[in-house]
């Protein structure tokens, strides 16, 4: 049981270092952020930071829900 427990652990710390684990509908923080890209007008990609976006995508800005700009990415 403990060793299930520290391989859990160190995915997370591991999963943490790439960024993307902040790619799905809900932040840590619980909120619902997302990110839009310039080439990839009318488009939405769940996510809470820059790594979520497409890897191809440019003038990229990670938005709150209200619509507000929260980080802009610098691709």
């Amino acid at each position: 049981m403990l060793h299930w427990k520290f391989n859990r652990i160190a995915g997370l710390l591991v999963a943490g270092a790439v960024g993307k684990h902040e790619c799905g509908v809900h932040c840590v923080d619980g909120s619902a952020r997302y990110v839009t890209c310039a080439n990839y007008p009318g488009q939405r990609f769940h996510g809470c930071n820059c790594a979520c976006g497409p890897s191809d995508g440019r003038v990229c800005v990670v938005h709150n829900p209200d619509g507000s700009a929260v980080e802009d990415c610098p691709k």
